[in-house]
């Protein structure tokens, strides 16, 4: 059964007293009030133990956590909805349905009484994974977390802490002491594949997370207003314009290379119920950057550039932005120098613009790699004065078009390098060769994570009991 909670202290104490039941007497046994009274006993610890939340659709998690339990980990997984039981199996599962609020007692009692060492999840801003990182961060528990990677192909990322404007190290620097020449990075692996793999995965996760689920699941979906008719419509007419439109995409890219050579402006829009534009965005949206972008541009660029914007590869289905981009530079009287595309190589673009507009995408990185001007309106990895325009508010962005500068070669590419060595290792969530590598990378991330916390411990603690062995094992390569 659900656990229901008011806004008053009696229903959070009727909560705890829910949690509290929830441990077993001795030996770790433990029952789960909030989904089907399941009674699980957690063996007596010898290893590390970590937990595995929500994870990239597909079949990576599940490859994960059996890469995990045969390299010396005691791994197990929680899962919230059918899609997520799709996708696992074995018996060192979790199940969970309830609110947010009883979300956060029940992992903190399970992670606190049961020894857990470590936490992985895959999208550091879904509401319960926020939940999750503030539990584990107030007992001191290493949270790796996952996203595609900052840069691609055959690379994923993977942090302590947070990705995106809230990896450790949003807003920063290379520190003085890194060496871009000889600090060796992870190495990129093959992802052929990738992208089909991954689009036939969300098919099947999101078709059975729709008609299997129960109501109760439904409370937590991540990208929940989303519904499988819906879906189901705009993903063919995603692939029926990703087709149709291929003769159209060609052509404007053709002639933006061959008659606006560094004469054009590229603003990459994301997908409108990313994550990383909702309270990492400044309240900025698509629609809000696509006004603002074509009535500065219509009046402060050059008489001579091009304004060119690109629709995310996963919208393509989903929105109607192209109309009111038509219809907002219709109004600006500069119809015939906006564009739109739906198709095509951002990064070749990236490198013949004159400059690149962006919310907070990855795609920022490819303008620092290939040093065009690059104006950041919301919170970013990449968001620092000395990589980036960076815009407070919207009127700003009229300077951009004469003010923009670009940082010099040498810092740019210990940037990047930085960012390679920091963040990122390689592999892939969805093609075969890719999982195996990112599961062995994972393992070391883990491994890497708790070695430091316990050599910044005087004295081993219940809570990383087994820990040790690990930091033994690296040490003996």
């Amino acid at each position: 059964m659900n656990v229901s909670l008011n806004s008053n202290g009696r229903q959070n104490e009727k909560a705890r007293k829910k949690a509290r039941l929830a441990r077993g007497q001795g030996g770790g046994l433990i029952s789960f009030p909030f989904m089907r009274r399941v009674r699980r006993s957690f063996p007596n610890k010898d290893c590390p133990r970590v937990v595995l939340l929500q994870g990239p659709v597909g079949s990576f998690f599940r490859r994960a956590q059996d890469h995990l339990n045969a390299n010396g980990f005691d791994a197990w997984r929680v899962r919230f909805n059918a899609g997520d039981r799709l996708y696992s199996r074995g018996d060192k599962t979790l199940d969970f349905v309830g609110n947010v609020e009883s979300w956060r007692v029940w992992f903190s009692e399970i992670i606190r009484e049961n020894g857990f060492d470590a936490v992985v999840l895959f999208g550091s801003e879904r509401l319960v994974h926020r939940v999750a990182i503030e539990c584990a961060e107030q007992m001191g528990i290493p949270v790796m977390c996952l996203e595609e990677g900052y840069i691609r192909p055959g690379f994923v990322t993977m942090e302590l802490g947070g990705n995106n404007w809230r990896s450790p190290i949003a807003g920063q620097l290379p520190p003085d002491e890194f060496s871009a020449p000889r600090r060796e990075g992870p190495k990129s692996v093959p992802s052929s594949g990738s992208f089909s793999a991954m689009a036939w995965a969300a098919l099947q996760y999101f078709t059975i997370r729709a008609i299997i689920s129960t109501p109760g699941e439904r409370k937590l979906f991540h990208k929940q207003k989303r519904t499988l008719l819906s879906e189901g419509f705009y993903w063919v007419k995603n692939y029926y314009r990703k087709f149709a439109h291929v003769g159209r995409n060609y052509h404007i890219s053709e002639r933006l290379l061959e008659h606006h050579d560094k004469r054009f402006y590229i603003v990459p829009l994301q997908v409108h119920d990313d994550t990383q534009l909702g309270r990492a965005a400044n309240a900025w949206n698509n629609q809000k950057l696509i006004l603002k972008t074509i009535v500065s541009f219509a009046r402060n660029a050059p008489a001579d550039h091009q304004l060119v914007f690109k629709i995310h590869p996963m919208e393509r289905g989903h929105t109607r932005d192209w109309h009111f981009i038509r219809q907002v530079s219709a109004l600006n009287d500069v119809k015939d120098r906006v564009h739109v595309l739906d198709g095509g190589s951002l990064s070749l673009l990236t490198r013949h613009s004159a400059g690149m507009i962006t919310i907070n995408s990855t795609s920022g990185l490819s303008a620092i790699h290939h040093g065009v001007p690059l104006a950041v309106l919301g919170q970013a990895l990449y968001r620092h004065p000395d990589l980036a325009f960076c815009v407070e508010r919207g009127i700003d962005l009229d300077r951009f078009w004469s003010e923009a500068f670009v940082a010099p070669e040498k810092d740019r590419h210990r940037y990047l390098s930085w960012i390679h060595h920091q963040c990122l290792a390689g592999g892939d969530f969805y093609a075969k060769e890719g999982m195996e590598a990112a599961a062995q990378s994972l393992k070391v991330k883990i491994e890497q994570a708790l070695a430091t916390q316990c050599a910044a411990l005087e004295a081993p603690s219940n809570v990383l009991e087994g820990v040790f062995t690990v930091e033994k094992r690296i040490a003996e390569g």
